[in-house]
């Protein structure tokens, strides 16, 4: 197989989804004898490079405005001389525009993973969006993705692949976490002894559904259940405040709850009954595939690509967008579940992860479209 030196963009190297799967794909071309760098603003996760052998260009990518986007382009440019690189893979829309512009420049391989569909927007997202589907090969973390890819941007299917994120099963495993992890977590959260938890971490945001799983709660109606949001900043966003607010003006003062961003996530999912991830249109969740690797039964939207890491009305349940009543009954059956049921449920969504979802799968299935473009048997 023919090794290929990558370098990544991401819009920052964050905690967020996109870095992570940046990084996994990072570790497996080092594993296949490549080079791998990544670029992208932030020392939040530069540790784990350093380990890994990944080169890191600090580069912030996530600039707002035409000025500063062309600054960082320059300081990109400057950041890889002298760094032999074969292929140049964004990882979202932002990044894409240079990440083309680069590749024509030094006659470089393009390569653009689609974590989301696209949408309306502005003229600057849609353009955003169309350097990004004009990759010589366009990368779709999910079914739905594809399709909005197909159809949207018409991307055949001589450029389109798609390659499901990868999730560390080692990790992610509820044989490998210590108890004193789990005790220790409760006591930080505070979380009830005689409450069914469910779980909801993700960053807060308008879009992620936080307010919409409040009013299923109303409509839930069960004073055993006890919700935590894990996923606050410091200081507090303006959203954060709203939904807190919204909390109290629910009556759910005593049933909610809001903590900060978890190291522990492992530790956090042995803590719940049922996670959920919301936002209608995303186009793959990692919660949801984490939450399932660790055998809890979820919930989320049925529009989007989260729900493809379930299995449907077998290890997690969904709803259509927008409908309260729908999401508060497969909170229902999800909470409903006897001990027998659920430990069917864990196994049978563990081995869905590992069959799907690996990291292993993910960064196999990746290095082998690097080697085919550099080989030539992937068409530009």
């Amino acid at each position: 197989m023919t090794t290929a030196n990558v370098l990544q963009l991401v819009p920052a190297l964050d905690r967020g989804g996109i870095a992570r799967a940046a990084i996994d794909t990072a570790a497996a071309i080092v594993a296949a004898g490549g080079k791998a760098l990544i670029a992208g603003g932030g020392q939040a996760m530069a540790g784990e490079l350093r380990r890994l052998k990944i080169t890191h260009l600090d580069v912030a990518l996530d600039a707002d405005g035409l000025v500063a986007a062309y600054a960082g382009l320059r300081r990109l440019r400057e950041a890889m001389a002298g760094h032999a690189i074969d292929i140049i893979h964004s990882r979202s829309p932002a990044t894409a525009w240079m990440a083309r512009r680069l590749a024509r420049e030094h006659g470089r391989r393009f390569v653009a993973t689609a974590h989301a569909p696209g949408g309306a927007g502005t003229w600057t997202h849609r353009w955003l969006d169309e350097a990004q589907a004009a990759a010589e090969q366009v990368i779709a973390v999910s079914d739905h993705v594809a399709m909005d890819l197909r159809q949207r941007h018409r991307v055949p299917d001589s450029r389109l692949t798609i390659i499901r994120p990868g999730i560390h099963l080692e990790r992610f495993d509820p044989a490998t976490v210590r108890p004193d992890r789990v005790i220790r977590l409760a006591a930080q959260w505070r979380l009830p002894d005689d409450r069914r938890i469910v779980l909801f971490p993700a960053r807060l945001t308008e879009d992620r559904g936080q307010a919409r799983l409040v009013d299923a709660l109303c409509e839930l109606n069960r004073p055993d259940v006890h919700c935590l949001f894990v996923g606050a900043e410091t200081p507090a966003t303006g959203f954060e405040r709203r939904l807190q607010a919204l909390i109290e003006a629910k009556g759910l003062g005593g049933r909610a709850g809001i903590a900060s961003y978890c190291e522990d996530m492992p530790a956090a999912y042995m803590l719940a009954d049922v996670v959920v991830a919301g936002g209608d249109g995303e186009g793959f969740s990692r919660i949801i595939a984490e939450a399932q690797a660790m055998g809890r039964p979820a919930v989320c939207d049925a529009a989007g690509g989260a729900v493809e890491a379930m299995l449907a009305s077998e290890t997690g349940w969904s709803a259509p967008p927008g409908i309260t009543a729908a999401f508060a009954r497969s909170l229902e059956r999800a909470l409903s579940l006897n001990e027998a049921e659920r430990t069917t449920l864990a196994a049978r969504a563990r081995a869905h992860i590992r069959e799907r979802f690996s990291v292993e799968r993910m960064g196999r299935e990746t290095v082998a479209l690097y080697a085919g473009m550099m080989a030539g048997a992937v068409a530009a």
